[in-house]
């Protein structure tokens, strides 16, 4: 309330000084940062109706005007900017030792939204699952890997999240775990199939 009260004392009020820009610009600053880009645009809005009732110069109320504009077309950019790159897409084949195709591998991000699907007809052996994991390889990297999840019953995974930066990383490795493994770690050397991603990956 304190607040609500402290804009309409210093915002909604008509400016008092005719032609007073520094007025006006000294108001949008601090609007800006304290209100935020659509706040402000009203703020700027009703300073302009003020102007106008109190039949100040149309340069003013131009002014006022531009400027209420500039800022609501800025909130817009940032909020496409927010939004990500356009989604890159790429498939190809899981291989594992001696070029065998161990399965496909379908991914797709705009570099935080990712989606991996994953199909398979290989069945793992008794007691064990296949889990999918997404590894950041890059010489000197950080070597991390993601879990991605097991691959189910039927053969498929399907992986839907929203990373940080996805094309840190740079392989997709298939290894064969126990289930229920309580070892949050890849078993590394068993590892049966691999899938090396293309750019926007391995940045």
């Amino acid at each position: 309330m304190i607040t609500w009260t402290i804009i309409n004392v210093l915002c909604l009020e008509p400016v008092k000084i005719k032609d007073d820009y520094v007025n006006v610009i000294f108001r949008t600053v601090i609007f800006y940062f304290f209100l935020g880009p659509r706040l402000t645009c009203i703020t700027l809005y009703r300073t302009a109706e003020g102007m106008h009732s109190m039949k100040l110069g149309l340069v003013a109320v131009i002014t006022v005007s531009v400027v209420a504009g500039m800022l609501l077309l800025n909130n817009y950019a940032m909020q496409a900017n927010a939004q990500g790159n356009a989604t890159a897409s790429q498939s190809g084949a899981l291989l594992g030792y001696g070029g065998q195709i161990f399965g496909l591998v379908d991914v797709s991000t705009n570099d935080h939204l990712t989606k991996i699907n994953v199909a398979s007809d290989f069945l793992p052996p008794a007691g064990k699952v296949f889990e999918v994991w997404m590894v950041d390889g890059n010489y000197a990297a950080s070597g991390y890997p993601l879990s991605l999840g097991q691959i189910s019953p039927t053969g498929t995974l399907k992986y839907n999240e929203n990373l940080v930066y996805a094309p840190t990383y740079t392989d997709i490795v298939i290894t064969v775990e126990p289930q229920n493994d309580k070892d949050p770690k890849p078993a590394w050397s068993q590892s049966v199939a691999g899938y090396w991603m293309i750019p926007p990956f391995g940045q």
